[in-house]
């Protein structure tokens, strides 16, 4: 029984319409204008906050070099002066020291021997003669 040569099946591809593929392309330019967008704001910031920091920076090392001045003219004005000083030492020679001794202060603390802490007498008592020794009394092991 033939009933005929077998045919090949037909493969026909179907992709998206030409409405489709230019919603998608419209929807891709509008992303990469938001991108756009987005990135040149996000430069300017970051340019922004750069640029300040840059001028803060700047402020703080022209104080740093203001105060370095100050601390080495400060530190020339002390050498001078204990030069100076050095010299009417050795011109005057050195000061005589005494010493006296005073009376000891009157608000002086003192110690004294620790002693033990009254604590009342405990009146409670406990025997193990008070109890008889019977079944249910006491600890029962093995009965």
């Amino acid at each position: 029984m033939c009933f005929g040569s077998p045919k090949a099946p037909s493969v026909v591809y179907q992709g998206p319409s030409q409405e489709e593929i230019n919603a998608q392309n419209a929807s891709l330019d509008q992303y990469r204008t938001q991108m756009a967008e987005q990135q040149k704001l996000f430069q300017g910031q970051l340019q922004g906050q750069i640029d300040s920091a840059n001028k803060e920076s700047e402020r703080l090392r022209i104080q740093l070099d203001q105060e370095s001045a100050a601390a080495a003219a400060q530190a020339a004005k002390d050498e001078v002066a204990a030069k100076q000083q050095s010299a009417i030492q050795q011109q005057v020679g050195s000061y005589a020291v005494t010493a006296t001794q005073s009376e000891a202060p009157t608000t002086a603390q003192t110690t004294a021997a620790v002693t033990k802490k009254e604590k009342p007498k405990s009146n409670l008592k406990i025997s193990a003669a008070a109890l008889p020794t019977a079944a249910g009394t006491g600890l029962n092991i093995g009965v």
